[in-house]
């Protein structure tokens, strides 16, 4: 592709090369989260909450400048693999190795998702279990694996020394 503006491709280099930046602090962030988690810090995970929407809104707007420049190319609606054909061997290379780069931090972001959702999770049936039982309504379960009504045993006595 020889007849496009090469501000244009530029600019829509930078703003891959930003959205790896926020890819990279998402990932962080999602970290921080986890040990949050962990450390049953409720104060700081609410904090977390709320910047977790302004993470939200600026890959929004990363997303939006993406678009804009990939219409101002004439390669809207093409997938990143697509477009990199479009390209002579110096862009089409460049845009290769920012699609590498792009794959491997979506799959960074979403292993460090998918390991605070599954903690955070965790934590929950946690909270349930324990709401169930202060109600008198844990559940136990029989030989065959069927749910019984009633108090679950006693796994702890008190013992005198």
């Amino acid at each position: 592709m020889s007849d496009f503006k090469r501000g244009d491709f530029d600019s829509f280099c930078g703003i891959i090369n930003d959205m790896l930046g926020l890819f990279d602090e998402i990932i962080d962030f999602e970290n921080r989260k986890l040990d949050a988690i962990a450390a049953n810090d409720v104060d700081l995970l609410d904090k977390f909450m709320k910047d977790e929407q302004a993470y939200v809104l600026r890959m929004k707007g990363l997303e939006q400048k993406r678009e804009k420049f990939q219409a101002l190319l004439g390669l809207q609606d093409l997938t990143f693999s697509e477009m990199t054909e479009m390209f002579e061997s110096d862009e089409r290379e460049k845009l290769r190795r920012l699609n590498e780069q792009l794959s491997a931090k979506a799959l960074d972001l979403k292993e460090a998702i998918t390991g605070a959702k599954r903690y955070i999770d965790l934590h929950l049936n946690s909270i349930s279990a324990l709401i169930d039982k202060l109600e008198g309504n844990a559940a136990t379960y029989g030989k065959n694996g069927e749910k019984e009504p009633g108090e679950p045993p006693a796994r702890f006595k008190t013992t005198k020394a």
